[in-house]
């Protein structure tokens, strides 16, 4: 069969993917059966893929459309050396501040806390004001750039009061609109001590039900979990996200990346997975995967930039406003699952391995249903509704792979749900979970969790009458005051 991406001679230099597919005549299923049955098409598909559509420039304007490396690379400067010392001393600020939550499987659990400092080690407002605008860092361990003086907590608690109130009355819209606001302001508003632990009580951040899922797991074989770093983000790196990003300068970053590499322990060789608390920014798997030297150097602002994009989807100026996705205080490191298998990818960059979305209640012990997580109605329909490049490749690559994809489920579905089950009387969780497994050949690696209302799919899969939404508990426990 003649190879349908080989460019001919007369094919324009700048022939996109979409004409590129257009003009064969071959709709989407026939391109993916040629992809399932002829290797060279697979290599030229995705060599005509990355030509036109992987590596072309970023439009710097669409703050959605780009990845962590682009922003990084938009904003990148030199560093002078005055600012070396307060670079140095910033950090060992931060990290004073920074507590760590630590998984090997090889070792276990580690929590660490840093040492305090000594007195007089802080940089103070005067050195830095004495720095040139250009290189002046953005934040020390006591002092942070905001939009507004005032504290941002008395208003945000005061729209989840009024919820509370307007719902008790039975004022369900009223209440809707004001927990809406509350939500909002958590995720967009300067921080303050009471805020930031508001934020922290989030249960679907990754310090609450990861260290549970570790110690269940222990005795279950057959279920893997990688590597993973938690570090408890210091209020002054955490209220940058709240900063417009491309505002920051040089020096900021390098403190954001001299505190990550410090504090999360990387090797210039690592391959790691990056996310947020809630959040991996992984449609765009070039912000989640880090493995080479001179990104490692870079990853902290690769952090900062997946959480402040995520914080912006929650903002008025966004269509729709969609608060929650990295309400959280933690970021997150954890050794990359090699591809054993060279699936295909989507996502530009993600390997399409079989996934399953288990629903769990801790309460009662019971595995409520399993659906994959690859749904291939919700995908192609998913593709399908847009029309640019990178859409099209994955419509194309999720069909070619969806036989063996939902084969393999079907084969695998009733040992993951018993491996689940196997968790449950250990896994010290109160309510209903989502549990996403993921499959390598035949290792299964437990890589997620949720609140089950909060996950996709859960109506779909767990029966009505099963179905018990948890109660939110946005109030933190705070110091008793001595005084």
């Amino acid at each position: 069969m003649r190879n349908p991406f080989k460019r001919r001679r007369n094919d324009a230099p700048n022939m996109n993917i979409k004409n590129l597919v257009r003009q064969q005549g071959l709709d989407k299923e026939q391109i993916a059966e040629l992809l399932r049955t002829t290797p060279a098409a697979v290599e030229a598909f995705e060599d005509a893929y990355r030509t036109h559509a992987l590596d072309a420039p970023v439009d710097e304007t669409d703050l959605f459309g780009m990845n962590s490396r682009q922003a990084a690379a938009m904003t990148h400067g030199d560093v002078d050396e005055a600012a070396d010392d307060c670079i140095r001393r910033i950090t060992d600020e931060l990290v004073a501040q920074t507590s760590v939550w630590h998984y090997a499987p090889e070792d276990g659990v580690r929590v660490t806390s840093f040492p305090a400092l000594p007195d007089g080690h802080d940089v103070t407002r005067e050195e830095v004001m004495a720095l040139p605008r250009e290189m002046r860092p953005q934040l020390t361990g006591s002092l942070v750039t905001k939009d507004i003086d005032e504290d941002s907590a008395p208003a945000i608690l005061w729209f989840y009061a009024k919820s509370k109130e307007a719902e008790a009355n039975g004022n369900t819209e009223q209440a809707r609109q004001l927990y809406h606001r509350f939500r909002q302001g958590l995720d967009i508003l300067d921080l303050d001590p009471l805020t930031y632990a508001v934020i922290g009580t989030n249960p679907n951040s990754m310090g609450h039900w990861l260290p549970a899922l570790v110690e269940a797991a222990r005795g279950v074989e057959g279920l893997r979990i990688p590597e993973t770093t938690i570090a408890r983000v210091p209020l002054p790196i955490l209220q940058l996200t709240r900063c417009e990003y491309m505002t920051l300068t040089p020096t900021t970053k390098r403190i954001v990346d001299e505190w990550a590499k410090e504090v999360f322990g990387l090797e210039a060789d690592g391959d790691y997975f990056i996310k947020t608390g809630t959040y991996s920014s992984k449609f765009d798997f070039r912000n989640v995967r880090v493995h080479d030297p001179e990104e490692i150097n870079e990853l902290g602002e690769y952090l900062l930039f997946i959480h402040f994009q995520a914080l912006q989807m929650a903002s008025p100026l966004c269509s729709p406003s969609v608060y929650g996705v990295s309400t959280t205080n933690e970021w997150v490191v954890r050794r990359f699952i090699s591809d054993t298998e060279n699936r295909p990818t989507i996502y530009k960059g993600l390997p399409l391995r079989t996934e399953y979305r288990v629903f769990v209640d801790c309460d009662t012990d019971e595995v409520l249903g399993i659906h994959p997580y690859w749904d291939p109605e919700v995908m192609k329909s998913k593709f399908d509704s847009a029309s640019d490049p990178d859409s099209l490749h994955d419509s194309v690559t999720y069909r070619a792979a969806e036989p063996e994809l939902m084969a393999t489920y079907e084969a695998n579905k009733d040992r993951v749900a018993a491996l689940a089950a196997a968790l449950l009387p250990n896994l010290d969780l109160a309510g209903q979970w989502s549990l996403d497994v993921m499959q390598d050949g035949e290792n299964l690696w437990l890589i997620d969790m949720a609140l089950a209302e909060n996950s996709a799919f859960y109506r779909e899969t767990v029966p009505a009458a099963l179905m018990r939404p948890s109660e939110e508990r946005w109030m933190p426990e705070l110091p008793a005051n001595e005084e």
